[in-house]
Protein backbone atom coordinates (compact mmCIF):
# COMPACT_ATOMS: atom_id res chain seq x y z
CA UNK A 1 0.00 0.00 0.00
CA UNK A 2 1.23 3.33 -1.14
CA UNK A 3 0.70 6.05 1.60
CA UNK A 4 1.52 10.00 0.81
CA UNK A 5 4.91 10.55 1.59
CA UNK A 6 6.38 7.58 0.80
CA UNK A 7 8.74 7.32 -1.94
CA UNK A 8 7.17 4.85 -3.80
CA UNK A 9 4.77 7.46 -4.53
CA UNK A 10 3.87 8.55 -8.33
CA UNK A 11 6.74 10.97 -9.44
CA UNK A 12 6.38 14.79 -9.52
CA UNK A 13 7.30 16.69 -12.55
CA UNK A 14 10.51 17.30 -11.19
CA UNK A 15 11.31 13.56 -11.47
CA UNK A 16 10.33 13.80 -15.42
CA UNK A 17 13.36 13.45 -18.07
CA UNK A 18 13.43 16.77 -19.31
CA UNK A 19 12.71 17.13 -23.07
CA UNK A 20 13.89 19.45 -25.63
CA UNK A 21 11.80 22.15 -27.12
CA UNK A 22 10.15 21.16 -30.15
CA UNK A 23 12.38 23.43 -33.21
CA UNK A 24 9.97 26.31 -34.66
CA UNK A 25 8.11 24.80 -37.54
CA UNK A 26 8.06 26.75 -41.12
CA UNK A 27 4.56 25.94 -41.33
CA UNK A 28 1.61 27.21 -39.28
CA UNK A 29 1.31 28.11 -35.90
CA UNK A 30 -1.06 26.30 -33.52
CA UNK A 31 -0.86 29.79 -32.00
CA UNK A 32 -3.46 32.46 -32.32
CA UNK A 33 -2.29 34.73 -34.96
CA UNK A 34 -2.46 38.65 -33.68
CA UNK A 35 -5.65 40.44 -35.62
CA UNK A 36 -5.06 43.67 -37.37
CA UNK A 37 -3.33 46.85 -35.48
CA UNK A 38 -4.95 49.76 -37.08
CA UNK A 39 -7.62 50.90 -36.34
CA UNK A 40 -9.09 50.58 -40.36
CA UNK A 41 -8.50 47.12 -40.24
CA UNK A 42 -10.33 46.40 -36.98
CA UNK A 43 -13.24 48.37 -38.07
CA UNK A 44 -13.02 45.75 -41.47
CA UNK A 45 -12.90 42.64 -39.61
CA UNK A 46 -15.06 43.43 -36.86
CA UNK A 47 -17.90 42.73 -39.86
CA UNK A 48 -16.61 39.13 -40.86
CA UNK A 49 -19.24 37.34 -39.37
CA UNK A 50 -22.23 39.17 -40.41
CA UNK A 51 -24.26 37.77 -43.26
CA UNK A 52 -27.88 38.33 -42.68
CA UNK A 53 -27.32 40.80 -39.88
CA UNK A 54 -30.16 39.15 -37.88
CA UNK A 55 -28.47 38.84 -34.64
CA UNK A 56 -25.28 41.62 -34.66
CA UNK A 57 -25.59 44.00 -31.84
CA UNK A 58 -24.79 47.07 -34.51
CA UNK A 59 -27.44 49.47 -34.74
CA UNK A 60 -25.86 50.33 -38.57
CA UNK A 61 -24.96 47.68 -40.99
CA UNK A 62 -23.14 47.92 -44.76
CA UNK A 63 -26.24 49.00 -46.88
CA UNK A 64 -27.89 50.65 -44.26
CA UNK A 65 -28.05 54.65 -43.22
CA UNK A 66 -27.28 56.57 -40.39
CA UNK A 67 -29.83 59.21 -40.82
CA UNK A 68 -32.43 56.27 -41.33
CA UNK A 69 -31.62 54.87 -38.28
CA UNK A 70 -31.27 57.87 -36.71
CA UNK A 71 -35.31 59.34 -37.82
CA UNK A 72 -36.53 55.75 -36.81
CA UNK A 73 -34.91 55.72 -33.65
CA UNK A 74 -35.79 59.12 -32.59
CA UNK A 75 -39.08 58.87 -33.74
CA UNK A 76 -39.87 55.66 -31.45
CA UNK A 77 -38.52 57.38 -28.57
CA UNK A 78 -41.00 60.45 -29.11
CA UNK A 79 -43.81 58.32 -29.31
CA UNK A 80 -42.98 56.30 -26.09
CA UNK A 81 -42.29 59.83 -24.37
CA UNK A 82 -39.57 58.34 -21.66
CA UNK A 83 -39.21 60.83 -18.60
CA UNK A 84 -36.70 59.04 -16.70
CA UNK A 85 -32.67 57.74 -17.34
CA UNK A 86 -33.66 53.89 -17.10
CA UNK A 87 -37.22 54.81 -19.30
CA UNK A 88 -34.68 56.61 -22.18
CA UNK A 89 -32.74 52.54 -21.82
CA UNK A 90 -35.74 51.17 -22.40
CA UNK A 91 -37.16 52.68 -25.47
CA UNK A 92 -33.77 52.92 -26.73
CA UNK A 93 -33.79 48.83 -26.32
CA UNK A 94 -37.62 48.59 -27.97
CA UNK A 95 -36.32 51.11 -30.98
CA UNK A 96 -33.35 48.66 -31.54
CA UNK A 97 -35.40 45.51 -31.20
CA UNK A 98 -37.97 47.43 -33.95
CA UNK A 99 -34.76 48.09 -36.04
CA UNK A 100 -34.05 44.80 -36.04
CA UNK A 101 -37.43 43.78 -36.84
CA UNK A 102 -37.12 45.32 -40.30
CA UNK A 103 -33.51 43.39 -40.72
CA UNK A 104 -35.65 40.33 -40.25
CA UNK A 105 -38.28 41.13 -43.10
CA UNK A 106 -35.46 42.38 -45.25
CA UNK A 107 -33.90 39.15 -44.56
CA UNK A 108 -37.56 37.04 -45.27
CA UNK A 109 -37.84 39.07 -48.92
CA UNK A 110 -34.56 38.77 -49.91
CA UNK A 111 -34.82 34.82 -49.06
CA UNK A 112 -37.82 35.01 -51.58
CA UNK A 113 -36.40 36.84 -54.22
CA UNK A 114 -33.59 34.03 -54.27
CA UNK A 115 -36.29 31.34 -55.03
CA UNK A 116 -37.75 32.75 -57.83
CA UNK A 117 -35.96 31.10 -60.28
CA UNK A 118 -37.26 27.80 -58.85
CA UNK A 119 -40.12 25.75 -61.14
CA UNK A 120 -43.26 24.76 -58.77
CA UNK A 121 -45.01 28.00 -57.61
CA UNK A 122 -44.88 27.05 -54.09
CA UNK A 123 -41.23 26.51 -54.12
CA UNK A 124 -41.49 30.55 -55.04
CA UNK A 125 -43.56 31.99 -52.63
CA UNK A 126 -41.89 30.31 -49.23
CA UNK A 127 -38.71 30.14 -48.21
CA UNK A 128 -36.82 27.03 -47.80
CA UNK A 129 -37.45 25.00 -44.56
CA UNK A 130 -34.27 26.02 -42.51
CA UNK A 131 -34.72 29.44 -43.86
CA UNK A 132 -37.88 29.68 -42.32
CA UNK A 133 -36.69 28.11 -38.94
CA UNK A 134 -34.43 30.89 -38.29
CA UNK A 135 -37.03 33.21 -39.49
CA UNK A 136 -39.50 32.43 -37.17
CA UNK A 137 -36.71 31.49 -34.44
CA UNK A 138 -35.41 35.50 -34.85
CA UNK A 139 -39.13 36.98 -35.20
CA UNK A 140 -39.86 35.17 -32.07
CA UNK A 141 -36.71 36.73 -30.25
CA UNK A 142 -36.94 40.06 -31.18
CA UNK A 143 -40.67 39.81 -30.53
CA UNK A 144 -40.19 39.11 -27.22
CA UNK A 145 -37.55 42.04 -26.62
CA UNK A 146 -40.41 44.38 -27.74
CA UNK A 147 -42.74 43.37 -25.82
CA UNK A 148 -40.78 43.46 -22.32
CA UNK A 149 -39.50 46.66 -22.86
CA UNK A 150 -42.92 47.83 -23.34
CA UNK A 151 -44.26 46.27 -20.04
CA UNK A 152 -41.59 47.82 -18.16
CA UNK A 153 -42.31 50.70 -19.19
CA UNK A 154 -45.83 50.37 -18.78
CA UNK A 155 -44.76 48.90 -15.12
CA UNK A 156 -42.84 52.10 -14.44
CA UNK A 157 -45.40 54.61 -15.72
CA UNK A 158 -48.23 52.69 -13.62
CA UNK A 159 -46.08 53.27 -10.66
CA UNK A 160 -45.46 56.88 -11.35
CA UNK A 161 -48.97 56.98 -11.47
CA UNK A 162 -49.33 55.38 -8.02
CA UNK A 163 -51.30 52.17 -9.64
CA UNK A 164 -50.04 48.68 -8.96
CA UNK A 165 -48.25 46.91 -11.80
CA UNK A 166 -48.86 43.53 -12.67
CA UNK A 167 -46.55 40.78 -11.11
CA UNK A 168 -47.25 38.95 -14.18
CA UNK A 169 -48.05 39.44 -17.50
CA UNK A 170 -49.30 37.11 -20.16
CA UNK A 171 -49.52 38.36 -23.80
CA UNK A 172 -51.59 36.63 -26.27
CA UNK A 173 -52.54 37.11 -30.25
CA UNK A 174 -55.84 36.80 -30.12
CA UNK A 175 -56.05 32.97 -30.07
CA UNK A 176 -58.53 31.74 -27.38
CA UNK A 177 -60.31 34.62 -26.32
CA UNK A 178 -63.84 35.05 -25.45
CA UNK A 179 -66.24 37.49 -27.00
CA UNK A 180 -68.40 40.11 -24.95
CA UNK A 181 -71.53 37.38 -24.53
CA UNK A 182 -68.84 34.55 -23.79
CA UNK A 183 -67.29 36.26 -20.87
CA UNK A 184 -70.19 37.00 -18.95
Amino acid sequence: MTFKGDHDSVPSSSDQPLTAAAPPSGGTSSRRRPGPNTAAGKEKVALNAIKSGLTSVRPILPGESRADWDAFRRAIIDDLAPNSPVATELAEGVAFAFWRRRRVIAHQLAVLDERQHLEPASARLLPHPLDIEKIIRYEAHISRQVHQGMHELEAMRAERRGQPSPLVRVDHNGAGTLDAAESA
